[in-house]
């Protein structure tokens, strides 16, 4: 299993990216797309107190040490797909022996969502409700109610 962490950009947009990288990844590496995951926290990259999203991205890859090798060819395919949006990156390998992972699976669901098991909820569309032609009551809610409670 390859781990991206990815520090200072747009989820949204590493998931996008993601998409993209993850096939030539698993190219060089050998291995299935299944093997790599993206991790992009909403998070500030902060220094000395100012932002620094978008202008300097950090990417930690963990990874296999048998992999370990290829980390030159990596790190090309990562700056590739990432040069066009940030300014400045740094990646950082770290690699772990595969004695010091484990695993521990739901054999009653699927490994991993996908877009086809992917349940979509509808957006709720506030201007449709803001657009009604329904009135709001503005009398009095509680009249008779001191009457009632006495």
């Amino acid at each position: 299993m390859i781990t991206l962490s990815i520090i200072g950009l747009d989820p949204y947009l590493v998931r996008q990216i993601s998409k993209e990288m993850t096939p030539k990844l698993a190219n060089l590496y050998e291995i299935s797309k299944d093997e790599i995951n993206f991790y992009a926290p909403e998070c500030l990259y902060i220094h000395d107190g100012v932002e620094q999203n978008t202008w300097n991205v950090l990417v930690k890859v963990d990874a296999p040490l048998k992999v370990k090798v290829l980390e030159k060819d990596a790190s090309k395919i990562i700056e590739e797909y990432l040069k066009d949006a940030c300014i400045n990156l740094e990646i950082i390998f770290s690699y772990y022996s595969l004695d010091n992972r484990y695993e521990f699976l739901n054999k009653d669901y699927p490994r991993f969502m996908t877009e086809k098991n992917t349940v979509e909820v509808e957006e709720y569309d506030e201007e449709s409700e803001e657009d009604s032609d329904e009135e709001p009551y503005l009398g009095n809610v509680f009249e008779g109610l001191e009457d009632k409670l006495k």
